[in-house]
């Protein structure tokens, strides 16, 4: 299967449907004397390159808002307001659609798309690593997509740099397949790669963290670090996972890092942290429940319900506390652990410590599983208010959840 068509088949069909856009405008202009319509067309131009060329588009934009301009300018000698608006459309569709394709290419990528996997009947690679990174420069997508494959399986070192320079291909399958591949070299791609995490090129950014994810080789955990603090979302993200590949070795750095860091690194931490997992990791966590950046806490409270059920005996000693602040923080994150809590929330609801029977009430509210009702019902029998307001609240919410979803109505 190829990739895509030829760069050079593309422009030209941007280019042959902006003229016929334009031709067609004019020749309505001319026989029936109504506006020019050329400009609905190019919404299609913009399209086609939002999906080709993504946030490149925007070059197309300006162009084309250019075009119109000068369109407008030689039919009426006049520039209006309506014709310049119209331009600046051009231009912030441009943008919008470019970033909306970069997004969804990225998502696409970060699912491992196999986009030209060789089938079963493909030729055997090729033993000669020779020609098989000079082909990497071919002009044929396919040619370097299936090279780059070949030199992964192979583990060529020699093939680092060539498959580096990949990363920035204009085929998001080629780039993808050239991560992988420089993970399966390993230890040898590990310095190329860290020096691609200060590319100019997000892609490369974010492609060189997961292939050093790929790899887990702790030499590369500084320079993952510092890219926690980088200025694209999905760059710190990757980072992050990578980060928890390597494990052991960077635990200590992204700890420190839950109360050094700015919030864009300690929000990437604590979502690594969250993937790493362990006693120390969850005791930071909980302790990141109460940052000041309510972002930073949302990300917390999900680390800990990506643990799961190691975190709940901590987190049921940490609703004990008097700060509202932290308590609200435990109770979410229980929710986000969800059904397997609820044994362990439904038994709290017995604890000497009144605070922890209101905690494990609010976080059953939180969970709205209809297994805790009973459990709940006497709770509303509790010897304290707090506990009992709790338990009615979330018995209402269990009430609510079921019913908006059609289940038979709860009854106490």
């Amino acid at each position: 299967m190829r990739l895509t068509e030829p760069v050079w088949g593309r422009l030209a069909v941007i280019a042959l449907l902006t003229v016929l856009s334009v031709l067609l405008g004019l020749a309505v202009h001319a026989l029936f004397g109504t506006g020019i319509a050329y400009t609905h067309f190019f919404y299609l131009v913009l399209i086609l390159a939002a999906f080709w060329y993504r946030k490149r588009a925007l070059y197309v934009g300006l162009l084309l808002a250019a075009l119109h301009v000068a369109v407008e300018y030689i039919i009426s000698g006049y520039v209006g307001m309506d014709t310049l608006v119209r331009a600046g459309m051009f231009i912030v569709v441009a943008y919008l659609l470019g970033y909306l394709f970069e997004l969804s290419g990225r998502r696409a990528d970060g699912r491992h798309l196999r986009i030209g996997e060789p089938g079963p009947g493909a030729p055997a690679c090729d033993r000669d690593t020779r020609r098989l990174i000079a082909r990497l420069s071919s002009r044929n997508p396919d040619t370097r997509y299936e090279a780059a494959g070949c030199l992964g399986d192979a583990g060529e070192p020699a093939a680092v740099e060539p498959l580096t320079a990949l990363l920035c291909d204009p085929e998001s399958g080629v780039r993808w397949k050239a991560t992988e591949a420089l993970g399966k070299i390993g230890s040898p791609a590990v310095g190329p790669l860290i020096e691609s995490l200060q590319s100019e090129n997000v892609d490369v950014r974010w492609m060189a963290a997961v292939a050093l994810g790929d790899i887990g080789d702790p030499e590369a955990v500084p320079a993952l670090m510092e890219a926690l603090n980088d200025e694209d979302t999905y760059v710190r993200s990757r980072a992050a996972l990578a980060l928890a590949a390597v494990g052991e070795p960077a635990r200590e750095e992204l700890i420190a890092s839950l109360h050094t860091g700015n919030s864009r690194v300690r929000g990437s931490a604590a979502l690594a942290l969250g993937r790493l997992g362990g006693e120390s990791a969850v005791v930071a966590l909980i302790d990141a429940l109460r940052d000041p950046n309510e972002e930073v806490q949302q990300r917390a409270a999900g680390a800990l319900g990506d643990i799961g059920e190691p975190a709940i005996p901590s987190l049921l000693s940490a609703l004990q506390t008097d700060d509202e602040e932290l308590r609200q923080g435990v109770i979410a994150a229980l929710g986000q652990i969800g059904r397997p809590a609820v044994a362990s929330l439904a038994l709290a609801l017995g604890a000497g410590d009144w605070r922890v029977r209101r905690g494990a009430a609010a976080a059953l509210g939180e969970i709205n599983d209809p297994g805790s009702v009973d459990a709940l019902i006497e709770a509303l029998d509790d010897e304290r208010e707090e506990v009992q307001q709790a338990a009615r609240g979330a018995l209402g919410g269990i009430r609510r959840h079921n019913t908006s979803e059609g289940a038979p109505e709860l009854h106490d």
